[in-house]
């Protein structure tokens, strides 16, 4: 259930994530942004465009849920973008730029949300009922666990 506290949390830890990204393309040398640690996972410049994407994805489930009347939502699947190489070759500044823009979109939207729509309801095909509070909560967590990621390869 939506808490106007947590909300509020969520939004400002969504906010900090382009300029935690952005001071991180400054500190680590640019070769660890290219490596990939296997060929199963994404370079960290891969990460960035993968963070684009998957806000993309997000922003269309924020909207079908706030708009629409129980909407079965669809599953994210990041292993497709890995297989298909669609990240390959992008650039790190490219990378923040469009990671940068589409969380502005998501978090304009957001915050002009009514607090009644926060917990209204979709469908996900894994999660079962989901709110867009909860997948306000999930992309927080998915975050964390990226920067997590792009920190650690940079040592």
């Amino acid at each position: 259930m939506y808490h106007p506290y947590v909300w509020e949390e969520c939004l400002e830890a969504l906010e900090k994530t382009p300029h935690a990204l952005q001071r991180l393309a400054e500190l680590v040398p640019a070769e660890r942004w290219i490596h990939r640690p296997s060929a199963d996972r994404y370079s960290p410049v891969e990460l960035l465009y993968h963070l684009a994407e998957v806000e993309e994805a997000y922003f269309q489930r924020y909207r079908l849920i706030a708009e629409q009347e129980h909407p079965q939502l669809t599953a994210y699947d990041p292993h497709d973008a890995l297989s298909e190489g669609r990240f390959v070759g992008g650039s790190l500044r490219e990378g923040i730029a469009r990671f940068t823009e589409a969380r502005t979109r998501s978090l304009e939207y957001l915050r002009n949300l009514p607090a009644e729509a926060r917990d209204r309801t979709g469908v996900h095909p894994e999660f079962g009922e989901w709110s867009i509070f909860q997948q306000v909560q999930l992309c927080v967590a998915h975050d964390l666990l990226h920067l997590c990621d792009v920190l650690l390869r940079s040592q």
